[in-house]
């Protein structure tokens, strides 16, 4: 017990001076190619004064100046101090906090002048060190397990911004790759969860199965509730900008996308409970074997949908509380085209959620009929169970 908690504490305080270091690495990384002329990374060393500057302008959109002296981090005046003044709204709800640092953006005008404006705070160094955070303490608490899971995600993520997201801005059809990202993603991930190799196809078949089973059911859905994909301020920018791009075909993309993690943990569950059984007696009825992997499924079933369709309620929880203020009975929120977007992915998710299971199931039978199973210890292909 000594040594696991001698261990743990030598882990963690290697994570903390890890984290620091991550996190100074990836400022001076930052920095040393920060090259805009209309910016600069600046600590506040003093709030010296503020004054209202209305100028007869909306209560709504009442300004205000703030006088500060600052530290610049880098650019033409890196490590110099000045004092300025910045216009920002009076009702900001971005707090000016001495010894923090923010990203100072300068305007300048025809005539010379130039306006300084505060845009958020600088704060990736901190986002940096709380991943690796993150990352340490799964690694330190699943072990080998965890980092491996941590690989699969890394990996995930950067097939998903380094090919899909660039192949569906260069205009290539969102449907068609996001069943190719879906089985890809599901073979890295299983490859690094799944112990076994010779189970490895079980888990994949049933994600893909899953993930196609939610694109058509959200196909369907698109047509007979005649969803454009416009539905959000973000599509409606990008169809703004890329025209010809099919906003209906990256919904249903984001839909498959969307539930991978959620069947693949089905997917994976079913095929480890059918390949447990199936060591602890090889000589399983495949039936008694196609109905564990379906009860385990049920099971996983319930809390499974819970995460997806809390999720995707949370991911647009301020605008179902703005519609709500604005009066909208219950009725009126299911008409939304934003909310009934919002239920087409959960339903097309749980859809997708519910075809795992057998799908997940059937392979797993067929594939530990055919090609697990020893030559003497063959399944019996009765229907006692």
């Amino acid at each position: 017990m000594k040594k696991i908690g001698s261990y743990v504490v030598i882990s963690v305080l290697f994570l903390l001076i890890l984290v620091w270091g991550t996190s100074r690495l990836a400022d001076h990384y930052v920095l040393s190619r920060w090259h805009t002329d209309d910016s600069a990374v600046v600590i506040i060393e003093k709030v010296l004064g503020i004054k209202s500057d209305s100028g007869g302008q909306d209560e709504d959109w009442e300004s205000e100046r703030v006088t500060l002296r600052i530290l610049y981090r880098n650019g033409l005046k890196e490590g110099t101090a000045e004092e300025l003044e910045i216009v920002r709204l009076k009702d900001s709800r971005l707090l000016l906090m001495e010894g923090e640092e923010y990203l100072l953006l300068y305007d300048v005008f025809d005539d010379g002048t130039v306006q300084y404006s505060i845009s958020d705070r600088y704060r990736l160094p901190a986002v940096v060190g709380f991943i690796m955070f993150a990352c340490g303490m799964l690694a330190i608490i699943a072990g080998k397990s965890g980092i491996k899971a941590l690989a699969g995600l890394f990996l995930s993520l950067l097939f998903l911004l380094g090919w899909f997201v660039p192949r569906l801005a260069s205009g290539y059809p969102p449907v068609p790759f996001a069943i190719f990202t879906v089985a890809f993603i599901s073979l890295i991930t299983v490859v690094f969860v799944v112990r076994k190799k010779e189970l490895w196809p079980i888990p994949c078949i049933g994600a893909v199965g899953g993930a196609l089973g939610a694109s058509v059911t959200g196909w369907v859905m698109v047509r007979l509730w005649q969803l454009t994909g416009l539905e959000s301020d973000s599509a409606a920018l990008l169809s703004s900008t890329s025209p010809d791009m099919s906003l209906q075909g990256l919904l249903l993309a984001a839909v498959m996308v969307g539930a991978i993690g959620a069947v693949l943990d089905v997917a994976v569950s079913v095929t480890s409970s059918m390949s447990e059984l199936y060591e602890y007696d090889p000589c399983i009825p495949l039936k008694r074997l196609w109905k564990a992997g379906l009860n385990v499924g049920r099971d996983v079933l319930g809390s499974m949908i819970n995460t997806l369709i809390l999720a995707y309620l949370g991911s647009s929880l301020p605008f179902v509380v703005l519609i709500a203020t604005e009066g909208a009975d219950f009725i009126g929120l299911l008409n939304d085209p934003h909310i009934a977007q919002e239920i087409l992915r959960s339903v097309s998710g749980t859809v997708g959620l519910l075809l795992t299971i057998p799908v997940t199931a059937a392979a797993g039978t067929w594939w530990i009929r055919y090609c697990c199973c020893p030559e003497n210890k063959e399944p019996r292909d009765g229907l006692a169970d």
